[in-house]
């Protein structure tokens, strides 16, 4: 178990690392700025995915949640973008509009753990629902 949860750790961190030092190295070509501190993006989105995976590996251990770890995964993408905009909402919302590269430089540090969520929730999805149909 302790195993699996550095894994996600060593994943999400390692992740996060890559993606801001390359999102800062190509961002500085084009010269310019985020509306928001790249750096505080990646952590939330980096410690939130770690802790989702962690918590729902740990709910895959439990009989009562077994069968419902997709649907609290679905919900949590939605609480992750809630929460995001509750923690940056001064950056976000008192801003007249965002820029096309402002936009995907918020929608990057999202995507990228997102899509290391997917791979992570499908082997445990996979690990832990039993086939319906074999006899």
């Amino acid at each position: 178990m302790i195993k699996q949860i550095g894994f996600y750790a060593i994943g999400f961190g390692l992740l996060s690392l890559i993606g801001y030092n390359i999102h800062t190295i190509l961002l500085s070509q084009v010269a310019n700025e985020s509306p928001i501190s790249l750096k505080k993006v990646y952590l939330f989105y980096g410690i939130f995915s770690l802790m989702l995976c962690t918590l729902l590996f740990l709910l895959s251990k439990t009989e009562k949640f077994k069968d419902q770890l997709g649907f609290l995964y679905l919900v949590s993408v939605a609480l992750k973008i809630m929460l995001f905009c509750f923690v940056f909402y001064k950056h976000i919302f008192t801003k007249d509009s965002f820029t096309n590269i402002e936009s995907i430089n918020l929608l990057i540090p999202m995507i990228l753990p997102l899509v290391l969520e997917v791979f992570f929730m499908s082997k445990l999805l996979k690990n832990t629902s039993p086939l319906k149909n074999a006899k």
